[in-house]
């Protein structure tokens, strides 16, 4: 299997500059149709003749970390990942592998529709839910990415991108084609990214602890911590519960591991889409077992964009209005948002469901009024850090007084965080908090 590359990406859909696409094509040749990393079907038999007369539907699906993976493990293990991926999708999503699928690259691959991968690509939407075609990629990303892939002692997960892509039947695909499908299917680089000192023990730092969250989503172990969002005069009048996530320990550990620890793995890593995904159906079923509860749960900044991973999550909040209208959803780490535009149209489309938008950590010290210009959020919830300054001198009590003055004009409801004891109440409730959220409150804990 020939070395991996890195190849300069751009996401599907998104223009790229004459520039760049010069220099993607001048360099070296990628893997042809009759290359040893092509497989289509002629090489191993004629395809049925009613295949080859119509003209399937295809998605393709690229390893986006796989430079990341040799990098850190070696070649061997990124290879062992390509392989695996190509085994998971001729198990799940292929009838015929020789003519369902073609493999381009060890990082790219072609499904085309077929009994096993029903994906009703024109995109005509079901009444009252997302089109059967983007729950089919999701369901496809979800299936390829929720096992580690285990290799020589080693574990470490996939980061995938799919989408639909108009090409030819693999029997007819030519290596322009293959040429282009592979630039289209790259996704965009991201521009923070560095390779400081340590990069590699780092990777493999976060790597463990992905895996080990992956590991604790399928056996059940995520749970949430409810803590109640209350008016200053009456604990018991409730905007909402805002839930926190935990995973529980494992064997051999002491303690849950909490959001602060694992979240900013999974983002260096941008591996938080999964995560996010099930925190949000863990929600859904909470709110079908509460029928009268309002409850907030957190993702990332990375998952703010209307694309295949909410697929499902749409469809049942179109079915569900009343359901909708009782969800929260927060935004963390709203600064590190990385499309701004992508998360306006993420949250009208959340708001038109009927859901309410929360961002959380405001005025943290980051330049996260930008997110708020942009998500037109329902809640505003201020930085813990802002109370715990009041409880020490009369300028942070200004501070938060200035702010909480502030942000009535960005949102209906602003959130006090961080109330612990008894004088945090008093100090908020003088600053003029119209919610608070906090330990000294009250909190719920248990699976959801």
């Amino acid at each position: 299997m020939a070395a991996l590359s890195s190849p300069t990406a751009w996401p599907a859909g998104t223009h790229r500059p004459a520039a760049w696409a010069q220099r993607a094509f001048a360099g070296s040749r990628v893997h042809g149709a009759h290359s040893p990393h092509a497989e289509p079907a002629a090489k191993a038999g004629a395809a049925p003749a009613d295949r080859v007369a119509a003209r399937r539907a295809c998605a393709f699906v690229f390893i986006a970390n796989l430079p990341h993976l040799a990098e850190a493990y070696g070649q061997d293990f990124a290879s062992a990942a390509s392989l695996e991926v190509q085994r998971r999708l001729c198990a799940n999503f292929t009838a015929l592998p020789t003519s369902d699928m073609s493999r381009l690259r060890d990082d790219c691959f072609l499904v085309w529709a077929n009994e096993a991968f029903d994906c009703a690509a024109s995109g005509v939407r079901e009444p009252g839910g997302a089109s059967r075609a983007s729950r089919s990629i999701e369901t496809l990303l979800a299936v390829l990415g929720a096992e580690p892939v285990r290799a020589g002692g080693i574990a470490a997960l996939v980061q995938l991108h799919a989408d639909w892509i108009d090409v030819r039947s693999p029997e007819q695909l030519g290596a322009p084609e293959i040429e282009l499908t592979l630039w289209t299917a790259q996704p965009f680089p991201d521009s923070r990214e560095s390779r400081a000192d340590g990069w590699r023990q780092l990777y493999r730092a976060d790597m463990d602890v992905a895996v080990r969250v992956s590991e604790a989503l399928r056996a059940e172990d995520l749970s949430f911590s409810w803590q109640p969002v209350v008016h200053p005069g009456s604990v018991s009048t409730t905007l909402y519960r805002a839930g926190r996530a935990r995973i529980a320990p494992s064997h051999g550990e002491a303690a849950s591991l909490v959001p602060e620890v694992f979240m900013p793995c999974l983002q260096r890593l941008s591996l938080t889409r999964a995560f996010d995904r099930t925190v949000m159906r863990r929600a859904v079923a909470a709110l079908r077992l509460q029928p009268s509860a309002h409850i907030g749960v957190s993702i990332s900044a990375q998952g703010i964009q209307v694309d295949h991973w909410w697929a499902s999550l749409l469809t049942v909040l179109d079915r569900e209005p009343a359901l909708a209208s009782r969800l929260v959803i927060e935004i963390s780490d709203s600064a590190a948002l990385p499309d701004l535009e992508a998360a306006h149209d993420f949250c009208v489309q959340l708001q038109l469901r009927g859901c309410r938008i929360a961002i959380r950590d405001f005025g943290s010290g980051t330049d996260n009024l930008a997110a708020v210009q942009a998500c037109g959020p329902d809640i505003v919830k201020l930085d813990a850090a802002l109370l715990r300054r009041a409880r020490d001198s009369e300028f942070g009590r200004e501070c938060l007084r200035g702010m909480l003055a502030m942000c009535v004009h960005f949102a209906p409801h602003v959130v006090v965080d961080g109330v612990e004891r008894d004088d945090d109440v008093h100090i908020a409730s003088h600053a003029g908090a119209q919610w608070l959220q906090g330990y000294g409150i009250g909190r719920e804990g248990g699976k959801a």
